[in-house]
Formats: structure tokens, C-alpha cells, sequence
């Protein structure tokens, strides 16, 4: 029942590929979804899905990177349509979140209270949700090694693991030192990007995926891949990462190496698009197509965190033409995500509640591929949240 009476808003703001409302559809998939996880107390969140299947692979809420983008995406669809249901929906998803504030055994803490609360607190500076990223930035400067100049990514054994993905979570630290004058934090956070940009990019601004250091003499171990094709192989949910990043960096110091890096990283992935027409990549830039190996699964979430990444990006450069092109593969990028190629929407077999599909956890065949992850719709209605602000 609820799905009809989302129905006449979807088709009513749906005017073919081009022009097809990504915002409205997300608010009809992910509002069913709401309802279905309300109904087991939001005891987890969706992770990831198969698109035959009706059901979510899902989580603890206090066990994975991906768990803010539930109640992410309900803040970026509010800033389209700001409505009283809206407001509860996305208030719902957060506040479960809360206990991970003071979670310091992982880095993501940055991913899930950023999506959230720090999206939250932006729109409504509400002390308690501000209070929560301050705690949360505190227990992540507790992974923070002044020998290596990195917070731990993974925890391990042997070796201090630092991963792309990592760049991240610098905006909790640099926002928490924003808002609280501790300069402590922002050090660490610029000490991280600067230690990550001469140790986890190659000479072409290709990314590795992860540093492994001494943790007593912060020296390199060696460097490689966890979800790429290969050590040497750039994995490209990875280099979106770095672009994203380095944006995130720059708009905390206006630091121009971090600028440099980052336009030098989306370059990178610019150049390695399957053709000019074509934007969204494969899993790896590097993967082989051949006769033993004849298919190669896209990533999709990778495709949206680059062209949000992207648009803000544009913002920072000052050459006309480099903002331009940045900001056209964006919108893109946006345009083919929501073609019937990749949109849930576009086939008729599909029944997961997701709104895009084809996306890569990675390493592939071994990890689950041509699936909808929580993070590639979260990534791609920011795109979308952003290019209406220009």
C-alpha cells in the first residue's frame, strides 16, 4: 500500500532517463525500507543486496562503516524536501547510532557519525548532536600514532595498517577541532593527509590501497591491496576515496598540495574511464578483459563517491576549464547511474528497495558483485543534494 501512494509522486516528477528524479525515487525505496527495519527496532541496517532478492544483507548498527548512510540518505533527501516525516525518519536511524561515539577500536567511527549526526548538527545545531561528533573525534584521536603521523585504519597483529578509505574519516577530526578550538585534533588529521600523500599514491597519482608501517620506527612495510585486483592495481572505489578526501582536507586548510593531490587523483581516474562516454568504472582500473577472465563487474559506489567528490571539488579549482569538466563528469556520471543501465528501477526483475545496483565490494569473483550497496545510493543523492546547490 505504501509503495501506491509514493507511486503518483515518482512518476509525476519522472520524465524519462534524463530528466528521471533520483531524489524522489530514493524517498519512495528508502521509506519502504524504513518501515521494514522499523519493524524489528532497527536491530540492523542494510549493508548490501542482491537485486533479485527482497531482502538486505545487514548489520549490526554498531559494526560497520556503512551503517550512518541509512539515516544519511534521509538528511540528504531533506534538504530536498524538508517534511515532518522526513525530519523523524532520518532522527530515527540516528539516534541508535549514538553508542558508537565511544567505540574506539575502528577508524569508521569518521563514516557513520559524520553521515549522521554531523549532517544533523549542520542543519539543525542541536548541542547534543555536536556533542556526539566532539565525543567520537575523541575516541578516534585515540588511533592516532605521533611515530607513524596516522590513525590506525584495521587493527592487526603485525604491522600499523593505514588504508585509503581512511582519508575519510579526517573530516570528524577536523570538523570536532572547528567547532571546539582543540588544535590537537586538526594536527593529527593534517598530519594523517600529508603522510598519506607521499606514502599511499605512485608517481601516475594512482592510489595503493594499503600502507602497512613499523608502529615503532613509523617506517613503511609494504604497501598493498585488500579489495583491489592486485598490489600494483588501482582499485577505483579506493582512488574515489582519495579524491573525496583530499577535497574533504583542502576545505579544512586550504593546504594546495592537498588541493594539488586531490585534482591529481581525479585526473587519475578521469583518464582510466572505460571511454569518453562511458564514466562509470570498472572494479579496477587495472583488472584484465580476456579470453580466461571475459567479464569485469563496475563499481557504481565508486562512480557516485567520485562525482561528489567531484562537485565539491570544482569549487576549490580556479581554471575554468579543469571546473568545468569536473563539474560535466559529475553530472554524468548522475545521468548514467540513473539510466536503466544501473537504476533498480529500470528492471523489472529487480524487487530489492535500493535505487542503484551494479556495485562492487571487492576483490572480485570472491566478494559479492553487481549488488546495490547502501553507500553507493548514500554517495549518489549527495551528488545530487550538491549539484542543486550550484
Amino acid at each position: 500500500m505504501l509503495a501506491l501512494v509514493f507511486l503518483p509522486i515518482l512518476l509525476f516528477n519522472t520524465g524519462g532517463v534524463s530528466t528521471f528524479n533520483v531524489m524522489s525515487y530514493a524517498n519512495v525505496q528508502y521509506s519502504i525500507l524504513y518501515y521494514q527495519y522499523l519493524d524489528i527496532s532497527f536491530s540492523t541496517y542494510p549493508f548490501m543486496g542482491f537485486p533479485l532478492q527482497t531482502d538486505w544483507i545487514s548489520i549490526s548498527p554498531l559494526h560497520s562503516f556503512t551503517n550512518g548512510f541509512f539515516s544519511g540518505i534521509f538528511w540528504n533527501l531533506l534538504e530536498i524536501n524538508a517534511t515532518h516525516n522526513m525530519l523523524k525518519m532520518a532522527t530515527d536511524l540516528m539516534l541508535p547510532l549514538a553508542p558508537v561515539a565511544n567505540m574506539t577500536d575502528t577508524h569508521d567511527v569518521g563514516f557513520v557519525i559524520m553521515s549522521s549526526f554531523g549532517h544533523a548538527y549542520r542543519l539543525l545545531k542541536i548541542p547534543e548532536y555536536l556533542q556526539i561528533v566532539v565525543t567520537t573525534a575523541n575516541s578516534l584521536s585515540t588511533r592516532y600514532s605521533p611515530i607513524v603521523r596516522c590513525t590506525r585504519s584495521w587493527d592487526s597483529p603485525q604491522g600499523f595498517l593505514v588504508i585509503i578509505d581512511n582519508m575519510m574519516n579526517l573530516e570528524l577530526l577536523f570538523e570536532a577541532s572547528n567547532q571546539t578550538n582543540n588544535q590537537t585534533w586538526y594536527n593529527m588529521a593534517w598530519q594523517h593527509a600529508n603522510r598519506t600523500m607521499y606514502e599511499h599514491f605512485r608517481a601516475d597519482n594512482s592510489t595503493y590501497h594499503v600502507v602497512e608501517y613499523n608502529e615503532t620506527d613509523g617506517s613503511v612495510i609494504r604497501k598493498y591491496t585488500a579489495q583491489g585486483y592486485a598490489d600494483w592495481s588501482t582499485w577505483s572505489r579506493g582512488q574515489a576515496w582519495a579524491v573525496h578526501g583530499f577535497t574533504i582536507a583542502y576545505r579544512y586548510t586550504k593546504y594546495q598540495p592537498f588541493l594539488d593531490k586531490a585534482i591529481g587523483a581525479a585526473n587519475y581516474f578521469l583518464s582510466h574511464l572505460p571511454s569518453d562516454t562511458d564514466s562509470i568504472p570498472y572494479w579496477d582500473f587495472d583488472a584484465p578483459h580476456n579470453s580466461t577472465i571475459p567479464y569485469q563487474p563496475r563499481d557504481t559506489s565508486a562512480a557516485a563517491i567520485f562525482a561528489s567528490g567531484l562537485v565539491e571539488l570544482s569549487q576549490y579549482v580556479s581554471v575554468q576549464e579543469l571546473k568545468d569538466r569536473f563539474l560535466t563528469t559529475a553530472k554524468a556520471i548522475v545521468d548514467q547511474l540513473t539510466s536503466s543501465t544501473y537504476l533498480i528501477f529500470g528492471h523489472k526483475d529487480y524487487v530489492l528497495r535500493a535505487v542503484i545496483a551494479n556495485g562492487t565490494q571487492g576483490p572480485y569473483p570472491s566478494h559479492p558483485y553487481d549488488v546495490a550497496t547502501i553507500f553507493g545510493d548514500y554517495y549518489l543523492t549527495q551528488t545530487v543534494l550538491r549539484l542543486s546547490k550550484l
